[in-house]
């Protein structure tokens, strides 16, 4: 992958943290709190800080990946997107709006992922 590249990876990885930021607070303003940002979730009021951390430290792990140029790191960087998809889809049913905005989020790091892959370096 190309520097060019990987700056707009982790770029892509930056703006999807903040805008998995800001659902989250909107999510809990309006009462539809997604499973991750709920204090009453599966697991007690331990379920938001585990929760969190580990939609945030995938997003990082990412963004480290992609910044550092890592062999494969479009690769991992589609498959941290589809998990994040995956967990907007747990939404869907009790905060709907809230998980179709992280889904937005997740699909455009999806979208990153591969249009990362036009900046591979050619193989001989």
């Amino acid at each position: 992958m190309s520097a060019l590249w990987s700056r707009i990876l982790a770029a892509t990885w930056v703006l999807v943290a903040l805008a998995h930021g800001f659902v989250s607070v909107a999510s809990r303003r309006t009462g539809k709190p997604l499973w991750w940002v709920d204090d009453h979730g599966i697991a007690g009021d331990a379920t938001p800080v585990i929760g969190a951390a580990v939609v945030y430290l995938a997003m990082l792990a990412a963004f480290v990946i992609a910044l550092r140029r890592v062999p494969g790191s479009p690769f991992v960087s589609a498959v941290v997107a589809v998990v994040l998809g995956a967990n907007a889809a747990v939404d869907l049913g009790t905060a709907p709006g809230s998980a179709l905005v992280a889904a937005a989020a997740a699909a455009s790091a999806l979208v990153a992922s591969f249009a990362a892959l036009a900046g591979r370096a050619a193989h001989r």
